[in-house]
């Protein structure tokens, strides 16, 4: 009696991951389209933001790697902004809170949003790790994806972003 159970359980399981899709983020593919609402409860899309360079940041308070790249990447945000560089900040914590206080703490000018639930960054960039960067062409085309912290004042980091403002 407990073997054709233990088959049954075994061929469900095979039913189930068969149809569950296994996204991994491919590069020189347009990037996923998500909706967040930002700190201020406005609604952001990556659709928004057609014709620009965006660098989308997954991070949270409780990464000390996440938190020291976040400097950086606001001066580099700062300035390319006007160049067509734009920056989104998407905060993995479970709450509002920490998040808040470490963007005022920091002075962050960029939109930062919550993805508490990991919908973004689990479910439609099939991302792991933090922090993790993922960098979007003018076109919409992912071009890469940066998993760990980055000197965003680097001059090779400045040098690659303005490479993908310039449309190269």
């Amino acid at each position: 009696m407990r073997r054709p159970f233990v088959v049954l359980l075994f061929l469900l399981s095979l039913l189930v991951l068969s149809v569950t899709p296994c996204l991994a983020l491919k590069l020189n593919t347009p990037a996923p389209d998500f909706v967040l609402k930002d700190l201020q409860g406005v609604k952001q899309a990556l659709s928004a933001y057609k014709d620009k360079v965006v660098i989308l940041n997954f991070w949270s308070t409780t990464c000390p790697p996440c938190v020291q790249e976040l400097p950086s990447l606001n001066d580099l945000y700062r300035e390319q902004k006007h160049g067509g560089l734009v920056v989104l900040g998407i905060a993995l914590d479970a709450t509002e809170k920490p998040v808040r206080e470490l963007v005022g703490k920091l002075w962050l000018e960029f939109p930062v949003m919550l993805d508490s639930n990991k919908d973004v960054y689990f479910d439609s960039y099939g991302l792991f790790g933090q922090p993790v960067s993922v960098i979007i062409d003018r076109n919409g085309l992912v071009r890469e994806k940066i998993i760990g912290a980055v000197d965003w004042n680097a001059p090779q980091v400045r040098t690659k972003i303005s490479g993908y403002l310039k449309g190269r």
